[in-house]
């Protein structure tokens, strides 16, 4: 089911009791952009650790915002049978007074979503508003102020529209006289409000629920009178609700404390943070805090996939898609109940999949396992001046994606993620023209070593040599 902004707050109280009640949730996102066009050598690569790749992604996520996001709640019925109730909100930053935000678009992004039915007018004009904990503090200290300003122009056409047609009537208008305003949902319920009593000190608003809102007139008295009652629907704290929008869900999302799946779900648990929680931190075992802090039990079905593939003879299956459509085939099989699996996947709780980093996994509960990659090759370049990492790279990528750092004019490291890969790239390049490919061996080909023994070398001749003219000077005495 698809959620906006229009049906989101009726549906709020139900989806907040679906979570708490559920057994685990099922997350996937969309964004407007995966990855920011990163300056040269600055891409993630095999030679990042965690925290290193955690620094490229945050700047990525900074960037971006989330588009849509969808949720699968399922609750246990029978021993082996799970009911699920799925839907996907279309989400859009909030844009209040003196709120607002930027984030780019990815041209490749917007043609894959688009080209699998994505719908950005949902996404763009009926977006549910969501901020982060910061951007709440902003909009409090805004409230206490009383003046509202509208910034975007999609919202102020509308609005000039409303006010206009407000202003006409009002002035014609007699007391206890009022009108009805249409097709007024979601945030802009209290905006309407907060603009029109700001700019008209005779009138007074009540929302009359789906989506109409009465405007009445009356002497500025009476208006001050019900401004301090507790049926103000403008009240700070209302406003505050519905401003926070999707945030509330992901609150209760918190609060449950529920098993969370995803697949591939680092980049969405860094928006989740960035987006509905905090901005991200610099540090990156901060980040891996917060984040076990908010969901304690997570499980990767990408982790999963990659690392049983071969312990249990479960075949090998890249996208989420193949991995439901083997599981289906097994489970009708064996008949194994559904609960049974957990048992297996114990162990994979909080492990979450890597993307071209140093580690193919981030524990949110612990210490990150080391990295168990291939051994790292170096390249020795010959007869090929002024080569640089980008060239070395187009030139094995036959054989294997290697990412390549430079280690000396002439010299290059790679590092690749497939042992089949590394053997490949040894035995065809044994007679290159131009490249000397050989395993990587610290004390052999590291500078830091190198200078430091051609430093102790030096030593030991000042040494030796101060030795023998000491003892011929004492000879000749």
């Amino acid at each position: 089911m698809d959620v906006g902004a229009a049906e989101f707050e009726e549906k709020l109280p139900t989806l907040q009791e679906l979570i708490l009640g559920c057994d685990f949730v099922g997350l996937d996102m969309e964004f407007t952009g995966l990855h920011s066009m990163f300056p040269s050598g600055r891409a993630p690569s095999l030679f990042d650790s965690p925290a290193e790749w955690y620094q490229k992604a945050r700047a990525s996520v900074q960037q971006f915002t989330v588009s849509q996001l969808g949720l699968s709640i399922f609750s246990s019925e029978k021993s082996n049978k799970y009911m699920a109730h799925s839907y996907n909100f279309f989400l859009f930053p909030m844009t209040l007074s003196g709120m607002d935000s930027e984030f780019s678009f990815r041209a490749s992004t917007v043609q894959f979503l688009s080209h699998y039915g994505f719908d950005y007018n949902r996404f763009l004009k009926g977006g549910i508003p969501y901020m982060n904990e910061t951007q709440e503090q902003k909009l409090q200290q805004h409230l206490l102020s009383s003046h509202w300003t509208l910034h975007s122009g999609f919202i102020k056409d509308n609005m000039r529209k409303v006010i206009d047609e407000v202003t006409l009537w009002v002035v014609s208008a007699k007391e206890d006289d009022s009108i009805v305003l249409h097709d007024v949902y979601g945030f802009q319920m209290f905006e309407i409000q907060l603009i029109l009593r700001q700019s008209l000190q005779d009138i007074w608003t009540i929302p009359l629920g789906h989506q109409e809102l009465m405007v009445k007139k009356i002497n500025p008295r009476r208006r001050w009178l019900l401004e301090k009652t507790f049926y103000d629907s403008c009240r700070r704290e209302q406003i505050l609700l519905s401003a926070r929008g999707f945030t509330n869900l992901f609150q209760t999302l918190v609060k449950a404390k529920k098993l969370l799946v995803g697949h591939n779900m680092l980049l969405d648990l860094l928006h989740l943070h960035d987006k509905f929680y905090k901005p991200l931190p610099e540090n990156y075992e901060e980040f891996k805090k917060n984040i076990h802090f908010l969901f304690p039990v997570l499980l990767d079905t990408k982790n999963i996939a990659k690392s049983i593939w071969k312990e249990y003879q479960f075949p090998y299956a890249p996208t989420l898609l193949e991995v439901y459509e083997m599981l289906c085939r097994d489970t009708a099989r064996t008949c194994s109940s559904f609960s049974q699996y957990f048992d297996v996947l114990a162990v994979y709780v909080n492990q979450v999949n890597l993307i071209r980093a140093g580690a193919q996994k981030i524990n949110f509960s612990g210490a990150d396992d080391p990295a168990k990659l291939p051994p790292l090759l170096i390249v020795n370049v010959r007869g090929w001046p002024g080569v640089n990492e980008e060239q070395i790279h187009r030139e094995l990528r036959l054989f294997c994606k290697f990412d390549v750092q430079r280690l000396r004019a002439n010299q290059f490291l790679l590092l690749a993620n497939k042992f089949k890969g590394v053997r490949l790239v040894l035995k065809e390049h044994k007679a290159h023209p131009n490249f000397q490919i050989s395993l990587y061996h610290h004390w052999r080909h590291s500078p830091q070593v190198n200078c430091f023994l051609q430093i102790c070398g030096i030593v030991a001749s000042w040494s030796l040599v101060t030795f023998l003219l000491g003892g011929s000077v004492k000879h000749v005495v």
